[in-house]
């Protein structure tokens, strides 16, 4: 919702301004001028960009303009359950881990907690940071360099769609000031035509520029932190996994465990440690799941 305002306020204070002055809505926005630079913009994208990157790149912009799921409550599910999932491995075993870990459709622990099991990204990495952890005794410094290493894989891939994005927005001015070339190069061949003509010709050169610098500083520049800002939230979880198996590499307890993981949270997000506590209770006296 915040960011259809943004667009919203944008649009009505930059067309509105100019019509307020005294100009007129089809002197500034011509569709001619949108379709080259606009056009051109998703070409050359399209040439530097993977189907990979464009894919994300798309749902990264759908989630920009919807209420993010990455918000308390997917961090409270995502807490308990982690520590659903550690204690099984303290209280049982590690054969009783591994059932679960590798039958989530089927685990009642993975079943309660919906927000979590929705997100693609982090229930792989759920799962496969449990098989490290299963495979073998590993020290906490060989875990977490692990973990380190596939977060730090994962962000360069999921930050990739906003750096061609700014990439292309850094080139709509450019693309702007081509059009505008296109325009005055057609306004010379004309220069012998009426003094009125020649300078609604020159205004329409013009428009190719403002194209270009409105696209850059106030759609796809925008945009491009948008979605960057998107990727480092859907990050942001497996840091949360990365610090409660690292915990329990330790040899902390669950609820520890939890805690660490809270710590990487966003303020506004964050469980506090008594929710925290009261969750962990709550699950303390379920019957542990198998």
């Amino acid at each position: 919702m915040q960011k259809i305002i943004g667009v919203i306020v944008v649009f009505s204070v930059i067309f509105g301004g100019f019509i307020f002055l005294g100009g007129k809505i089809e002197f500034i926005f011509k569709i001619s001028e949108i379709i080259i630079i606009f056009g051109s913009a998703l070409a050359s994208l399209l040439m530097s960009t993977t189907s990979g990157t464009l894919k994300l790149m798309v749902q990264q912009i759908g989630l920009a303009f919807k209420k993010t799921p990455y918000d308390k409550e997917y961090y409270q599910q995502l807490l308990s359950l982690m520590f659903e999932l550690i204690n099984i491995a303290k209280v049982q075993n590690i054969k009783a881990l591994d059932i679960h870990v590798e039958n989530p459709d089927s685990s009642r622990v993975f079943a309660k907690y919906p927000k979590v099991t929705k997100d693609a990204l982090t229930l792989q990495f759920i799962i496969d940071s449990f098989r490290q952890v299963i495979t073998g005794k590993q020290s906490q410094h060989v875990l977490e360099a692990f973990l380190e290493e596939e977060i730090e894989h994962l962000e360069d891939e999921y930050i990739k769609p906003s750096e061609k994005l700014h990439a292309t927005a850094e080139a709509m001015p450019g693309l702007g000031i081509l059009a505008a070339v296109m325009g005055i190069i057609l306004t010379m061949q004309g220069l012998d035509g009426e003094i009125t003509e020649i300078g609604k010709n020159i205004a329409g050169a013009l428009v190719g520029t403002f194209t270009g610098v409105f696209g850059c500083y106030c759609v796809l520049g925008p945009m491009s932190s948008s979605i960057k800002d998107i990727a480092e939230s859907q990050v942001t979880p497996l840091h949360c996994i990365k610090s409660i198996l690292s915990a329990h590499a330790q040899g902390q307890s669950s609820h520890m465990c939890a805690n660490a993981g809270r710590k990487n949270i966003e303020t506004r997000y964050k469980p506090s440690f008594d929710e925290l506590e009261k969750a962990v209770e709550v699950l303390r006296q379920q019957p542990t799941s198998s």
